[in-house]
């Protein structure tokens, strides 16, 4: 397992792996503890059970709320997902450093990881396309739907099932792997998290609102706190 110790580490590596938030390219995800595997919140303890009611049920209360404003059922997930509903979408970016940042953001005395994966298979036409058509992972671009999905260039993978695992492969054009992990140290999580502020990627970039200035300032207070020790 590799290691990545900053930010200019992580400039280097969105060098080799390049995203492109409208065409594809290489996702990036970040979780504050090495030892998560990549498994979306709706096949995680204690959210096992129940999801196609529980789901309906979501979506019948968040209609008296003007943020859910969806076309289609992709578009729907997305908001749920990102207003914490725990959905069978997994979040990555388009952005290496928004990436970083929610790897070193949490967890700080734990090692962290990030992940870049080459998705090859995309929803299209989203309009048109039902979750049922899909049987395994299967990529998600949104369109600027949310003001924090837009913030993150989020990008999303479906899975079907509990089994729907993403796993590494040879893509065939390229002939290179479509997976990569890299581990961030716990001691470097606060040396990233305040290189990435100094360039705009913290709590207030990443959810554009009140809540995320707030949770700006209590983070800094840990990383202050934390680097004081």
């Amino acid at each position: 397992m590799n290691y990545i110790n900053s930010v200019t580490e992580l400039l280097e590596l969105s060098e080799r792996l390049p995203s492109d938030d409208w065409c594809g390219g290489w996702f990036y995800r970040g979780q504050a503890d090495s030892s998560w595997e990549l498994v979306p919140k709706a096949y995680r303890e204690p959210h096992l059970s129940n999801f196609e009611f529980k789901y309906k049920m979501w979506i019948k209360q968040a209609s008296r709320f003007q943020e859910l404003n969806f076309q289609n059922e992709f578009e729907c997930m997305a908001i749920a997902q990102h207003h914490g509903f725990p959905t069978k979408f997994l979040d990555w970016s388009s952005n290496i450093l928004v990436a970083a940042f929610f790897a070193c953001s949490g967890e700080l005395n734990k090692d962290a990881k990030l992940t870049a994966y080459f998705p090859t298979w995309y929803v299209n036409e989203p309009e048109m396309k039902k979750f049922i058509d899909y049987d395994d992972v299967v990529a998600y671009q949104p369109p600027p739907i949310a003001d924090r999905i837009r913030a993150q260039l989020g990008n999303f993978t479906y899975h079907p099932s509990s089994d729907s695992v993403i796993k590494n492969s040879i893509f065939p054009p390229t002939k290179k792997d479509t997976l990569h992990e890299w581990i961030i140290p716990r001691e470097s999580k606060s040396i990233i998290l305040k290189s990435l502020d100094r360039i705009g990627i913290n709590f207030k970039y990443i959810y554009p609102d009140i809540d995320g200035l707030s949770k700006h300032f209590c983070l800094m207070d840990e990383v202050n706190s934390t680097c004081q020790k």
